[in-house]
């Protein structure tokens, strides 16, 4: 006896035969059900999570080599999840999966404690890099004490050199980061791929 499975989408009815009234091509996989149009949004999601990474890498760069803010030992770890992002975004537009924006969702949300360490280190809420922290140098003798001194300048982690409505880079990365790793986690796991 032949079996028949009816799934819905979009509140049409699909048979077995992977097709809806509207012609959407639908493929049952051991997941769940997946068809193009989930693989858009899901696409979708992906190039928004890109175009952010991309952004906010290309405004600390515009930064540093443009305004001349130089970054400090903890701008630079803070850096680091966004270029996982930009990699595993790449990923995701050849191979869309939710699992990939999970990944970058987690990125972002690893990025917001930086950012939150950062921001705290500034506002002197706990210490930082004793290398890059004002009233220490890290030098232990004199000839380091010296060897530092011709090197050049170290920027402080704890000192804030931009400001924007009264809070810092490192303050607005942990906004954004936060906001946009809650978002991108809740709506992947969910399933919430439909307009």
């Amino acid at each position: 006896m032949r079996r028949v499975y009816q799934f819905h989408h979009w509140g049409r009815p699909l048979t077995a035969s992977g097709h809806n009234y509207r012609g959407c091509l639908v493929t049952a996989t051991s997941s769940g059900v997946y068809n193009a149009e989930m693989s858009m949004t899901l696409r979708n999601l992906t190039i928004a999570t890109l175009a952010l990474s991309l952004g906010v890498i290309g405004f600390v760069l515009f930064s540093q080599y443009v305004q001349g803010y130089q970054p400090c030992e903890l701008c630079l770890r803070e850096r680091l999840p966004w270029y996982f992002a930009i990699a595993m975004g790449l990923i995701g537009l050849l191979f869309p999966s939710r699992w990939i924006l999970v990944s970058i969702g987690l990125a972002f949300l690893v990025s917001a404690g930086l950012g939150l360490h950062h921001a705290g280190v500034e506002q002197h809420w706990w210490p930082g890099p004793t290398a890059c922290t004002s009233g220490s140098t890290g030098a232990k003798t004199i000839d380091e004490l010296r060897e530092m001194m011709h090197r050049e300048k170290i920027v402080q982690c704890d000192a804030v050199s931009w400001t924007l409505f009264g809070l810092s880079m490192a303050a607005y990365n942990f906004l954004t980061s936060l906001a946009a790793g809650t978002f991108i986690i809740l709506v992947t796991l969910r399933g919430r791929y439909v307009r």
